[in-house]
């Protein structure tokens, strides 16, 4: 496989991944506002209940299509193994960096940095274990919370991927299960069966999160070293839905303030007439 096939690949994944964190991202979002602008909502629930219906869906089938094991289809799985088999596609180290000294040149291999994540840690317990031990010695705070930085060669990155895609495998299994029986398919075992599906084969927000973020972080290695390049991993204003509900809001204040208004002045009115003349009739 040439340079170029493996950069599409991986592209295509990346797309996927990033689409799949804009919907759980939104889906946070929705957890939240609900509890804090549900007058707000209230205003269009029908719109509020199909969207978050369909950014369920979209989530959880993007998901679904990033660790899919069929047969022809590109998968993180597929572009992990591909990557393995072109080795010679990547640098093994990050850069060589030469020094002259004294009419001699000298050249170093700058191994790639890595920080770990916590589910990482436990693939370098040894390392881990002195680099804290370093830490409490030099009072550092939060000695046994501080992420560990580790050098790696573009091989041993790849084999910690592989080594965290292997402990996914429960997870892949969960959602290809709901995949096929609830989402993409009406399953009719599933819909005569009075066993709910989702208790056998539970995913939940982490799960969820967990495995949106290493197909990130694969796909981001990945292009990261072929192209040179690092690709973004959200939209910069994901967040910006609770600025329509504080619109919504201060539009329901106005609304509130207008009808108080308008009750005064016919209120105002009303008085007016009762009291126009003398003799207390309407004028």
């Amino acid at each position: 496989m040439d340079k170029e096939t493996l950069i599409k690949i991986a592209e295509e994944l990346h797309q996927g991944a990033f689409d799949a964190k804009a919907y759980y991202l939104i889906l946070q979002q929705y957890r939240k506002n609900q509890r804090e602008y549900a007058e707000e909502m209230r205003i269009s629930p029908a719109f509020y209940q199909t969207i978050h219906e369909a950014l369920m869906k979209a989530c959880f089938m993007e998901i679904a299509k990033l660790y899919d094991s069929s047969n022809g289809v590109v998968s993180i799985g597929t572009l992990l193994t591909k990557c393995e088999e072109n080795q010679a596609l990547f640098p093994e180290y990050r850069e060589t960096m030469t020094v002259e000294h004294e009419g001699t040149t000298y050249s170093y291999q700058i191994p790639y940095q890595h920080q770990l994540k916590p589910q990482e840690e436990l693939f370098f317990k040894e390392h881990v274990e002195m680099s804290r031990h370093l830490f409490a010695i030099f009072d550092a705070p939060d000695a046994e919370t501080i992420p560990v930085q580790v050098d790696l060669t573009f091989p041993e990155f790849l084999a910690l991927y592989q080594k965290r895609f292997c402990a996914l495998r429960k997870k892949r299994e969960n959602i290809r299960m709901q995949r096929n029986k609830l989402y993409a398919h009406n399953d009719e075992q599933r819909i005569l069966s009075n066993e709910n599906l989702t208790d056998r084969h539970p995913i939940l927000y982490p799960d969820v999160q967990e495995m949106i973020d290493f197909a990130l972080d694969c796909t981001g290695l990945i292009l990261g070293v072929l192209t040179d390049v690092n690709h973004a991993t959200q939209y910069s204003n994901i967040d910006d839905w609770e600025g329509t509900l504080m619109l919504t809001r201060l539009g329901l204040k106005y609304q509130e303030y207008d009808i108080q208004q308008r009750e005064k002045a016919f209120e105002a009115e009303m008085q007016r007439r009762l009291g126009g003349n003398d003799n207390g009739e309407l004028q």
